[in-house]
C-alpha cells in the first residue's frame, strides 16, 4: 500500500522570516561590537598621536627662548651656542641634548659638559673647563692643568692674552707627563716657580723659564738678564732665600750674571755666580 506524502506542514509566514533575520544582525552586532571599537581605537590613536604632535612642534610655547650657560670662563658663550646648534626659536624637542654635549667638549679649554632641555623654552648648559697652571715646551707648546693633562697646544699666531703669566716649563714633554715621573717633575716645577714669584724674587728679576731634568734637578731663566739658575733639588725655599740675597746684591752693584748656582746640598750658604764680562774682558766667578 502507498504511504501519501505529508505536504501539509506549515511554512513560516514572511514577517517571521524578516524578524529572524533582524535577530540574527543584531546578535551579530552584538557579538563584533567590541572588535570594532578596537579596530577603530587602534586606527584612530596613530593618526591622533601624530595631530598631538604636529600642533608640539608647530607651537610657539615650546620655541626655545633662553640658554643659560654656567661654569664657562675661557669660552666664548657664541661658540657654545654654535657648538650646540641652539637657535632662538627652536623647537626645544628639537634639541639633542646628547649630540649637543659630544660637541661641546670638542671646543678647546671644555673638559666636561651636562645639557639638559627644561621645558617649555629653556636649554641648561653646565660646562667644567680645563685651568691652565704652565705652559710646556715639547715640540711646540702645550696648556697642561694641575694633574699634568695636556689639554691644548697653542698653534703659531695663538693670541696668549693672560696666558704670558703662565711659568714655561722645559725639560719634559706629553709623552714624559704620561709617566708618573714626569707628573713628579712638572709637580717641582711649579713649586718653584710659585715660590719664586710669592717670596718677591719676580720683582727683582722676571722668570723667564724653568726646567726640569730627572738628574740635575730644578733650573731657572730670568727674563731680562737671561740668567741661569740651577737650583738642584728639594730645600727650595732656602735656595730661593739665598737666591734673593744674591739677585739683590747683584742689582745694588749694577752687575749681570750669566749663571748662578745654589745647587749645593752640603752647603747652602756657598753660592757661585759667574759674572758676565764686560767686552775685551774674560769670564771668572766670584763664589758667595
Amino acid at each position: 500500500m502507498k504511504r501519501k506524502s505529508q505536504s501539509n506542514r506549515r511554512r513560516p509566514d514572511r514577517r517571521e522570516q524578516l524578524r529572524g533575520g533582524v535577530d540574527r544582525a543584531l546578535g551579530f552586532l552584538r557579538r563584533s561590537a567590541p572588535f570594532c571599537l578596537l579596530a577603530a581605537v587602534a586606527l584612530g590613536l596613530p593618526y591622533l598621536s601624530y595631530q598631538a604632535y604636529l600642533h608640539t612642534v608647530s607651537s610657539s610655547y615650546f620655541a626655545l627662548e633662553i640658554v643659560e650657560v654656567t661654569g664657562q670662563q675661557r669660552v666664548a658663550e657664541s661658540e657654545l651656542l654654535r657648538a650646540g646648534e641652539f637657535e632662538e626659536g627652536m623647537n626645544i624637542f628639537s634639541v639633542d641634548a646628547e649630540r649637543s654635549r659630544l660637541s661641546i667638549e670638542q671646543l678647546d679649554y671644555v673638559k666636561s659638559a651636562h645639557v639638559e632641555r627644561r621645558l617649555p623654552n629653556r636649554v641648561s648648559v653646565r660646562i667644567e673647563e680645563y685651568e691652565p697652571v704652565a705652559i710646556v715646551v715639547d715640540e711646540g707648546y702645550m696648556l697642561v692643568d694641575e694633574s699634568g693633562h695636556g689639554f691644548l697646544s697653542l698653534e703659531p699666531g695663538t693670541a696668549l692674552g693672560n696666558l704670558l703669566e703662565l711659568p714655561l716649563i722645559s725639560g719634559i714633554g706629553h709623552i714624559d707627563l704620561a709617566e708618573e715621573r714626569g707628573r713628579e717633575l712638572l709637580s717641582s716645577g711649579l713649586e718653584v716657580a710659585g715660590l719664586y714669584e710669592s717670596m718677591g724674587l719676580g720683582r727683582l728679576q722676571r722668570l723667564s723659564q724653568v726646567h726640569v731634568d730627572p738628574v740635575m734637578g730644578v733650573s731657572l731663566v730670568t727674563e731680562e738678564t737671561g740668567t741661569e739658575i740651577r737650583l738642584g733639588w728639594g730645600r727650595y725655599r732656602e735656595r730661593l732665600d739665598r737666591l734673593h740675597a744674591v739677585q739683590t746684591t747683584l742689582i745694588e752693584r749694577g752687575m749681570d750674571a750669566d749663571y748662578v748656582l745654589v745647587d749645593q746640598d752640603g752647603d747652602l750658604s756657598r753660592v757661585a755666580v759667574g759674572q758676565r764680562p764686560e767686552p775685551g774682558i774674560g769670564k771668572g766667578s766670584e763664589p758667595h
